[in-house]
Order: structure tokens, then sequence, then C-alpha cells
């Protein structure tokens, strides 16, 4: 969001709304997840309508990238949805942006909500239209799950439904387990998302904007010399060094990372497998964990590693946009200001 680019709010999300879901990057292979996610979206009390091809598929994608863009505007242009969320992520968001009608989605602002390669598209409309967007659950990947987080679904609802501040990210959630790259507090707007996307904003209209900012990042399947290069990226870009901090998620490694960290699990460092919903023995990313503390831990500024957020089951929405702050003795990430109106 630049200077120039006025911050918008949606509204509010309420009972009886209608949500509007599109398939702006990977294809919904099974569509028994899709009809889960919709049959648990209505389930709390809310109308949904499905984009014309969220059920398509043409080899890694969901439609063409007119299809999908197409999809995206009619669900903002269409004056009965109040609220759009992604069914997954996967590929292909970026593809969209150079054909986005940015005016539209000025003149029709709504909630938007998705993870992962969604990245693109919310950092792609706060900074063009300066709206507020939300890192958050998906149809799929979230409500499509046989068992959904109730963690997951209170923060969601808390974050959306209501003009209040969400406040802390760790509000319900089982354990407060986190680690310190670098001690220290602070305050500002949001931004953020998956790392890979993130960093591959820069040299694009699109780049995000770091400075003064609370930066937000988490990554699934990527080697750590993959997070060192993302990280190494952003900072030769002139991002990251002028943030006023940084809070990781809690980073799910490839398969052979995972096997790696596993070896080399170190004392001292918490376990957070019950955050994980795949391996039940898998550790805290120790080998991540360290890239982290190598390429950010010189910049000095407040770091954290470990908050509830990333491709995990129980994934706190996150607003991008407005007002936060940071705490690192109590590994908090506070938000503090109210994302809908």
């Amino acid at each position: 969001m630049t200077n120039s680019v006025k911050r918008i709010k949606p509204a509010k999300l309420e009972p009886g709304m209608t949500i509007g879901v599109i398939a702006p990057a990977g294809a919904n292979k099974d569509l028994s997840l899709l009809d889960r996610g919709v049959a648990k979206l209505e389930k709390l009390g809310y109308r949904v309508k499905l984009g014309r091809h969220t059920r398509s598929r043409i080899g890694y994608l969901a439609a063409d990238d007119k299809s999908r863009l197409g999809d995206l505007h009619a669900l903002f242009a269409d004056r009965k949805v109040d609220a759009i969320m992604c069914s997954r992520g996967g590929y292909g968001t970026m593809r969209l942006l150079p054909e986005m009608d940015f005016e539209l989605i000025r003149k029709n602002p709504k909630i938007f909500i998705g993870f992962s390669d969604i990245t693109a598209l919310g950092l792609a409309f706060l900074k063009k239209v300066g709206l507020v967007t939300f890192n958050g659950p998906m149809v799929v990947s979230t409500f499509g799950k046989e068992k959904v987080s109730p963690f997951s679904v209170s923060c969601f609802l808390r974050t959306v439904t209501s003009a209040k501040p969400a406040g802390s990210v760790w509000q319900g959630h089982r354990d407060r387990k986190f680690r310190v790259v670098t001690a220290g507090k602070g305050s500002g707007i949001l931004t953020g998302g998956n790392l890979s996307l993130v960093a591959s904003t820069v040299g694009t209209p699109y780049e995000v904007e770091t400075k003064g900012k609370i930066v937000f990042l988490e990554d699934v399947d990527e080697t750590p010399y993959r997070i060192d290069r993302y990280l190494t990226q952003l900072m030769l870009a002139g991002k990251l060094r002028d943030a006023r901090a940084i809070v990781f998620g809690r980073n799910v490694p490839d398969a052979e990372s995972a096997i790696i960290e596993k070896k080399l699990a170190r004392k001292g460092l918490p376990k957070v497998a019950t955050g994980f919903p795949r391996d039940a023995n898998r550790s805290y990313e120790q080998v991540t964990d360290e890239v982290i503390v190598d390429r950010l831990k010189p910049l000095g500024i407040p770091v954290l590693i470990g908050l509830p957020f990333g491709h995990i089951s129980e994934y706190a929405t996150i607003p991008l946009g407005v007002r936060a702050s940071v705490d690192t003795k109590s590994g908090d990430l506070v938000i503090e200001e109210g994302a809908v109106v």
C-alpha cells in the first residue's frame, strides 16, 4: 500500500450473508472436499455461491487465466456476494495480475480470504487498491477437512465478523511455543504471507512494501537453502531491513528436510508436532530455523519464529493492512485495529 493509496476496509460478515467461492490458482482435485467445505460454511450460517470454474481443471490450474480471472471479477461485481473465499492455493494467481480490474475491486470492496498462493492477490489488492484482505482459511484446504480446528474457525470469525480489533493471534490456541531470534518490540501495519510469493513480487508493479511494517511470513515444502534464497533476495532488494518486526509462522519442511531435521534435532528447542497435520513425529524445523536466524538476526529488528499460522491445522487469520504490534518477550502478535467496518 503506497502512501497515495487510501486504505479500504470491507464490510463485516454477518449471519445469512453470502460467501462467494473461487479457484484462482490450483484445481480442486477432490471435489468431495469442496462440497464438504461448502457444507461447513453453510452450517456456520452463511450462503455460498460457487464461481463458474470452481469445479474445473486444466492441468495444475483450475481453468485458463481468462476464466479464473473472470470468476474473480464476477464475484466482486455481484452485489449479492458479501465476501470471497478462495478454495485452495497451489499456483496461478500471479498470472492473473496483468489483466486485473483493480478499479472494479476498489468500487466493490469485499472481504477477500485465502493463503499460500493467494498471497499474490492479497498483496496486489493492498498495494493497488488499499483493500484490507485476510490471510486465512480456505474452503478446501481448511473447511474441507474432516475435522476443522476450532481455533482456526474462532479466529476467522473473530476477525471478519466484528469491527473490534482481533487481538492476540494466540487466543484459544493449545500451546504458546515460539522462538525468539532477536528480542524487542515493534508496531506497524501488517503485510506478508507465503514467503516464496512475497519474494516473487520483487521487481514487479506489485512489489511488497516492508518499510515500517510488521512482516509475517511462512512457507511449506521448501528446503532450507530455498528459504535462504527467498530471504536473501528480499534483502538484496532492500526489503525486510526497514521493517519494524518480522514474525514467522510454523514452517512445514519438504519431506527430505523433515528427515534431516529429525536427525539433527537439538536440545532446548520446543516440539510443536501437534500443530502439523502430516507427521506427528516431525521436529520443530531446526535447520530452517537456523537459516532464519543466520539471515535475519543481523538486521537488529525484533524477529519471532513459531507463531500459529502457516500450512498447519491450527491457523490464525491475519489481516493485511491493519495496525499490529509484536512483543518477543510474550511471543505475541496482537492485531490492534479492526479489519472490517
